[in-house]
């Protein structure tokens, strides 16, 4: 590679908060898209980043779960209105309610055997049959 690639390239698309340019820049945990107008404005999302999974937070009931990447590199799923709503889950969220305990979601979990859904609630035992 060359150094080109450590310095951030302009990708031509709005910041959403201040309207100045995002940039794709290099980080300590990897690529990551960042305002052009750092430090005025510290706007910064993935360079991969997923608008959601169209799941609505169990906890707030106004975020959605949206997939993360924690410092370690594993993903996980979390509200998007974070600083306010801390739930988050270590699976993949599936927008049905658990037949057992009527928890709004249940999470996909693959295991050795097929696949299955289990509940989201940790105080619920509920496993579906495996797929």
């Amino acid at each position: 590679m060359s150094d080109n690639f450590l310095e951030p390239q302009s990708l031509g698309v709005p910041c959403p908060r201040c309207q100045r340019e995002l940039q794709l820049k290099k980080g300590r945990y990897g690529l990551f898209v960042g305002c052009s107008g750092y430090p005025d404005c510290d706007y910064m999302t993935a360079a991969d980043f997923d608008p959601g999974t169209d799941v609505p937070c169990p906890a707030c009931a106004s975020g959605k779960l949206v997939q993360k990447t924690s410092r370690y590199g594993h993903s996980f799923y979390a509200c998007d209105a974070y600083p306010t709503c801390k739930f988050s889950v270590p699976l993949p969220p599936v927008a049905e309610s658990c037949p057992k305990c009527e928890f709004p979601i249940l999470l996909r979990k693959k295991t050795a055997a097929g696949e299955r859904l289990i509940c989201g609630n940790s105080d619920c035992d509920f496993k579906s049959e495996i797929r």
